[in-house]
């Protein structure tokens, strides 16, 4: 599992159509925005692949500048089953 964050700048007349075209993407979800055009995402899926392919489409929006990369963490599958224990 692919889990990655990005700041995605807009232009800011286009914030809410851009943030409703993101959440059209598989594995896709915002978690914020700014009024002067900036929206925090994650995306998530099994493969880089298919998290470029996310990004991509990210950038085709109307009205995105930019989409900037600022984390991504790989977890397996296994471990993502685990249950969580407080010590």
């Amino acid at each position: 599992m692919h889990i990655t964050s990005l700041v995605v700048h807009v232009l800011p007349q286009a914030l809410a159509p851009v943030a409703a075209g993101i959440v059209t993407i598989k594995g896709a979800q915002v978690h914020g925005s700014h009024p002067a055009g900036k929206l925090v995402v994650t995306l998530e899926a099994a493969h880089a692949r298919e998290i470029l392919d996310c990004v991509s489409q990210i950038e085709q929006l109307d009205g995105v500048i930019n989409a900037s990369l600022v984390y991504q963490h790989v977890e397996n599958w296994q471990s993502l089953n685990q249950e969580v224990t407080h010590d």
